[in-house]
């Protein structure tokens, strides 16, 4: 059943528009597809071709804060540790070895740790001995001790966003590229295509989760939804409200890299090329996108990571992906119905790749019951009652 916005009574959900293709989107239409729900997929692009395809994809509950947010990213990786013990591909649970360089950085590892509500979390500290247990391709001579989180792990986000889109096509779905959506009327979705062309589509219920594309598409129904500008809000002192994100992969290499690795100054992981992936986000997040600097991060990086891991001395550099993250004006998440009537349900967050199995279980389950899971009551549109409403819904 489909409970509207407004409260109306509730409706039968046979068919569903999900208006973006990145990890959120394709989780929930693979949900509503389990569901028999018939769903039409529709993207400007390709799928996971947006934020999505420029993401670290980190998964993990980890020193996040309020703590209903860090609960809902903890169920997020459970999600995840579910759908892989259903034979999914995409999540790999390496564990995050977190490396600490200076006996300050070790106190505040274990500091960390210690505030992690949740025992099955399993996250401990390491001495010296215990990190180059886990990583002994690390240079001895740089760790002091660190943490283990082993439940943590990364997401190869293409393989996940093309196998969901491929299981919802096999079952009926549609996927519409490559449309450009300019507006949503009651129950229809008008979009663009690259020809100009306008087409356009009916279903029961419309999902938004276009990431930074939310905003403009939800203006056509009278909404001012609350994410930042990404390109007004970049700064320029690499701090986390930057919405710039320097993703980059190294070719195929034997670095010895066992798990996902953190300390000051760069992130690492494996890469389903067989090479590693980097990151740091206050070292790529200094600039705007367009800032001719923003080149100078990957090389920043890659020094870093041969002075960490020895054995990637010959290791070079052959993708570079810039995000524009997803940064709902609090921080957090939002998901809720929205509009005052029409049946337009939207989903936006900055921890995607983590929230997003369980998410789109929580969602689906509100659409065709009515029942908003526990786990997202503090997540819906209230706590921004006191933004102004757009122009257009004037």
């Amino acid at each position: 059943m489909l409970t509207t916005s407004n409260g109306d009574t509730p409706m039968s959900a046979k068919t569903a528009i999900v208006i973006g293709a990145g990890v959120l989107g394709c989780s929930v239409a693979a949900e509503l597809t389990r569901n028999n729900v018939r769903v039409t997929l529709i993207d400007e692009a390709e799928i996971a071709s947006g934020t999505s395809a420029a993401t670290f994809a980190w998964v993990n509950g980890n020193n996040k804060s309020p703590e209903n947010y860090s609960h809902l990213n903890f169920l997020g990786l459970q999600a995840h540790e579910r759908a892989a013990a259903a034979g999914a591909r995409w999540f790999h649970q390496t564990g995050m070895v977190q490396v600490a360089q200076s006996a300050v950085e070790a106190e505040g590892y274990e500091r960390n740790v210690k505030n992690i509500a949740w025992p099955e979390y399993g996250a401990r500290p390491l001495t010296r001995a215990g990190v180059l247990q886990l990583e002994p391709s690390l240079d001895a001579e740089r760790v002091v001790g660190g943490a283990f989180y082993p439940r943590e792990g990364w997401i190869d986000v293409q393989t996940m966003c093309h196998s969901l889109a491929e299981m919802c096509l096999e079952q009926g779905a549609s996927f519409r590229p490559f449309e450009s959506v300019k507006e949503i009327r009651d129950n229809e979705v008008v979009t663009e295509c690259r020809d100009g062309s306008l087409s356009t589509y009916t279903a029961d219920v419309i999902i938004v989760a276009a990431g930074n594309g939310t905003p403009h598409i939800l203006r056509s129904v009278g909404i001012d939804f609350p994410l930042l500008d990404p390109h007004a809000h970049p700064d320029e002192r690499g701090s986390v409200g930057s919405s710039v994100g320097v993703i980059s992969t190294t070719g195929k290499v034997d670095a010895g890299i066992r798990h996902f690795v953190r300390t000051k100054g760069v992130a690492l992981r494996p890469s389903r090329n067989g090479g590693i992936t980097f990151s740091d986000h206050p070292t790529g997040g200094q600039w705007a996108q367009d800032d001719p600097r923003t080149w100078q991060v990957p090389q920043t990086l890659l020094e870093r990571a041969k002075a960490l891991y020895p054995s990637l001395k010959g290791a070079v550099t052959k993708n570079v992906a810039l995000g524009t993250r997803v940064l709902p004006s609090d921080g957090l998440t939002v998901v809720d119905w929205v509009g005052s009537g029409a049946p337009v349900y939207a989903a936006a967050t900055h921890s995607g790749v983590t929230l997003s199995a369980h998410l789109a279980e929580t969602i689906v389950r509100e659409l065709l019951t009515g029942h908003r899971d526990e786990s997202v009551q503090s997540f819906g549109l209230d706590r921004f009652k006191e933004r102004v409403p757009s122009e257009a819904g004037s």
